[in-house]
């Protein structure tokens, strides 16, 4: 069994609901015993005057010697006393047991009371013997004695002797059930903390073969949930850099390979002619370009995932930036003999956005649907409104991608056909910085392909005034 720490947080809030706990129950035990040890003696008191009150009244109906008498023995089967006196303060009746008492006692409580003192004469349960209280007996609204009865304190003294010894039993039997309980509900909850500390541990120290227990509604939950979605998120990421790190070696590779390689041709100048020499120094120029293209490449696409990145956003025209990038792109699809079908929105539409950016994505896209084209085939290009979105479709009848590649085409390096792919030199991050740029304006890209048919780009910009997606 594992020895738990002063400073462990099962301790400290096993200790601080203990004190919380024990604070409530004295509180509640304490009113508790306050509250019935003053209804008791205030049940026993009002009783008393009720008693003395009605002695008084028949008494005072009914003023003779014989009922003065009678008065005293009623009381004498209970373990109450009366005491009936003249304004004198002559004794004409009382119980047996008075006799007992000091006559100092009886003269003091006979004297101390007047009329208009109040029925209650003694009331300390704590110091007194008796609770004592009185009554007047009155004869043609004239006081002519008292009735006084007494009830003996240390029945309550007991009462309250039984009553501390039970509080104190309940009080204990609480604080250990309370005690058990804390401790079973401390560790319920902080047992997950604890194994969530002990996992983000593991998970600093790159270790990912765990998976938190998300059962349940409440915060652990939400936060186990959170931490496992955070080491597989870390996950990808890694395997994702490692496989950037394996993708960009390879392709440094091929153009350094060939660079190697022509230059050992080159170097030997005995055995070959000018025309080999200018045929090796363009395939040299040819690769250099496509190394500076994938390094261009991808310090673009670093550089825009970086939350720095600022784009020159202003009103621009759809039609404007179809056309400059159709000027640039158009003549080379038209010389492999391509058929460039061109259909743009007739009411304009304006988005706010980065010209050059959009521009950027339009040739991309038209690049890609060039290079996975046959000869003699067709490109469409169409922009229409839609809504409060402007959409914009560029469709080719190549040879199209596999479904299992779709969601992937979007991915750093990633190519569907890396051999085809390195023929037509493209670095593999078109599209991943294409579709960058569209998030970055607001809006979206999609994909629909059928291999051996084409595929369909289709982008949707939030125009002017609109929402963004």
């Amino acid at each position: 069994m594992k020895k738990r720490k002063i400073n462990s947080i099962s301790v400290k809030l096993g200790t601080l609901l203990f004190a919380i706990f024990f604070i409530l129950i004295i509180s509640i035990v304490s009113i508790l015993y306050l509250f019935f040890v003053n209804f008791y003696t205030q049940d026993t008191i009002d009783e008393l005057i009720q008693r003395s009150q009605a002695y008084a009244e028949v008494l005072s109906n009914h003023y003779d010697e014989a009922l003065i008498n009678h008065a005293g023995l009623i009381e004498s089967t209970t373990s109450k006393m009366i005491l009936v006196v003249n304004n004198n303060g002559d004794i004409l009746a009382a119980s047996e047991r008075i006799t007992q008492l000091s006559p100092d006692y009886l003269n003091e409580v006979i004297t101390h009371g007047y009329e208009g003192h109040g029925p209650t004469i003694a009331s300390d349960w704590k110091n007194e013997d008796f609770f004592v209280t009185e009554s007047y007996i009155k004869q043609n609204d004239e006081t002519v004695g008292k009735v006084l009865m007494f009830s003996p304190t240390d029945l309550v003294r007991q009462v309250v002797a039984f009553l501390q010894k039970i509080f104190i039993i309940i009080g204990f039997i609480t604080l250990v059930i309370s005690a058990l309980l804390i401790y079973v509900t401390s560790n319920k909850v902080v047992q997950p903390l604890l194994k969530i500390i002990r996992v983000t541990k593991l998970l600093s120290e790159g270790n990912h073969n765990w998976k938190l227990n998300t059962k349940g509604s409440d915060e652990i939950a939400i936060l186990s949930h959170s931490i496992n979605q955070m080491s597989k998120n870390i996950q990808n990421y890694e395997q994702q850099r490692t496989q950037l790190f394996v993708d960009i070696s390879h392709e440094l590779r091929t153009p350094l390979t060939y660079f190697k390689g022509y230059v050992e041709v080159l170097l030997n100048e005995e055995v070959m002619s000018e025309e080999d020499k200018i045929k090796y120094l363009t395939l040299l120029n040819k690769q250099s370009g496509r190394l500076q293209r994938l390094v261009q490449d991808l310090f673009e696409l670093s550089t825009m995932e970086h939350k720095g990145f600022t784009m020159q956003q202003t009103r621009i025209s759809i039609e404007t930036v179809m056309i400059n990038a159709l000027d640039l792109i158009g003549p080379s699809i038209e010389q492999k003999g391509i058929q460039l079908n061109v259909q743009l929105s007739p009411i304009p539409v304006y988005v706010i956005g980065d010209e050059y950016r959009l521009q950027q994505v339009i040739i991309n896209l038209l690049e890609n649907a060039k290079k996975y084209s046959p000869a003699s085939g067709k490109i469409n290009v169409l922009t229409y409104k839609k809504d409060s979105n402007c959409i914009i479709e560029i469709v080719d009848y190549g040879i199209g991608i596999p479904e299992k590649d779709l969601q992937r085409i979007w991915e750093r390096l990633y190519r569907v056909d890396k051999s085809r792919s390195r023929e037509t030199g493209g670095s593999g991050l078109g599209l991943t910085i294409s579709k960058k740029i569209i998030e970055l304006h607001g809006g979206q890209i999609t994909v629909n392909s059928e291999e051996g048919k084409g595929s369909t780009f289709k982008i949707i910009l939030p125009i002017l005034g609109g929402k963004k997606l």
